[in-house]
């Protein structure tokens, strides 16, 4: 499947069904677009993926290793592999998010 979008790939519910992405996995990386309502908490957690958040639209104070900034539409949070990462919506928000390598628990 060369091209998709994004949002009508099947839902995966994560953070215990706070955060609802549609993600497309290659053989190394993971890309998801995630709609986050406005209020909600991402704990902080760390993985062994590095990961890329894009902010699309919203405010987003999010958290990297200690290093706290709002998140705006056009900004990025880039987290490296094993590093404490997460925060609070300020508002309706959708982020596109991109892993390596691949997560597998994120296949629906």
């Amino acid at each position: 499947m060369p091209f998709a979008t994004l949002a009508h790939l099947p839902a995966k519910e994560i953070f215990n069904g706070t955060v609802r992405g549609h993600y497309a996995h290659l053989d190394r990386s993971t890309c998801g677009e995630v709609r986050l309502e406005a209020e909600v908490d991402v704990p902080i957690h760390q993985h062994p993926h590095e990961q890329f958040t894009y902010v699309v639209s919203g405010r987003f104070q999010f958290t990297v290793g200690g290093e706290t900034t709002v998140l705006e539409p056009g900004m990025a949070a880039i987290i490296p592999a094993n590093v404490p990462h997460g925060g609070r919506t300020l508002t309706a928000c959708k982020v596109v998010d991109v892993f390596a390598p691949v997560r597998e628990e994120y296949r629906v």
